[in-house]
């Protein structure tokens, strides 16, 4: 489930006045608002559903939210259908806000569903989380967008221009099942490259092009070129994605605490085991 952002909160502040709370959605403060408004929203859908079993307090309900985004999971359709969601309604109602028909779907897990730009789904009883078609479409989209921009530009500048876009889904991407999507996207990204250095160097040879573009950086197979900046050589490296290793992001503690001096040593192990895997490379 999720619903729809929210542009204006109704706040009552006493029995005679009446406010309203304007903010700009994707905005630093929107995922703070959000969080403050939709807290409670895991322990009334939890108490919408019967215990598992006698004397279990815990119901078959998980809730799972970012901001304004959530799913809720339930051990059958009916009971999604029947307790859940009319709970989650009235909950919204009491804060001026309601679900997005249009985003608000109950479906199997076998389906899958597309979660916050991944897709999440389970394959032969096995679950596992990928990149969605939507995030890898608007990816490719942006990878022409900046290629035909920089038509008559020089590679270092297209280097520059598509590192970014390519660091920052990836980074995103690398904790789940992304590395055969990354391959695609490496050759992708060389049938794309393939075509814009045709395009600049048309008389030329396909092993002269090699060597100029896929041979001079720090390894073979990365789109690489040399430019004199300040009266010296710099070489500037396309990411490849296909090279980024793959990294089971580790769940941090519920209970963890950053200003509790208990949790201090759990803190700075966290960091040490963190600042070991490399953000990024090549």
């Amino acid at each position: 489930m999720s619903y729809v952002n929210i542009f204006i909160i109704p706040i009552i502040i006493d029995h005679t006045v009446k406010l309203k709370v304007a903010f700009c959605v994707h905005r630093v403060i929107s995922p703070t608002i959000a969080n403050m408004v939709l807290d409670g929203l895991e322990q009334a859908a939890k108490a919408s559903a019967p215990p598992r079993r006698l004397g279990d307090s815990h119901p078959k309900i998980n809730v799972i939210r970012y901001a304004d985004d959530f799913i809720i999971t339930g051990e059958s359709k009916h009971l999604l259908e029947t307790k859940v969601k009319p709970t989650i309604e009235s909950f919204l109602k009491q804060r001026g806000l309601k679900l997005s028909e249009a985003k608000t779907r109950i479906t199997h897990i076998d389906s899958g569903f597309d979660f916050l730009s991944q897709n999440v789904r389970k394959y032969n009883g096995k679950l596992l989380t990928k990149p969605s078609k939507d995030s890898i479409r608007s990816l490719r989209s942006n990878i022409d967008i900046t290629i035909r921009r920089c038509h008559g530009a020089a590679a270092e500048i297209l280097i520059g221009a598509l590192n970014p876009i390519l660091r920052g889904w990836v980074n995103y991407h690398r904790h789940v099942v992304a590395k055969r999507i990354f391959a695609e996207i490496s050759d992708y990204l060389f049938r794309k490259l393939w075509k814009w250095i045709i395009r600049r160097h048309g008389k030329k040879s396909k092993h002269w092009l090699i060597r100029k573009y896929w041979q001079r950086g720090s390894k073979p197979g990365v789109f690489t070129t040399v430019a004199k900046k300040k009266g010296k050589e710099q070489v500037y490296e396309l990411l490849r994605p296909q090279r980024v290793a793959i990294i089971r992001h580790t769940k941090i503690r519920g209970r963890a605490n950053p200003f509790d001096p208990n949790w201090k040593p759990y803190f700075k192990n966290r960091k040490y085991v963190l600042a070991k895997q490399k953000l990024c490379v090549v």
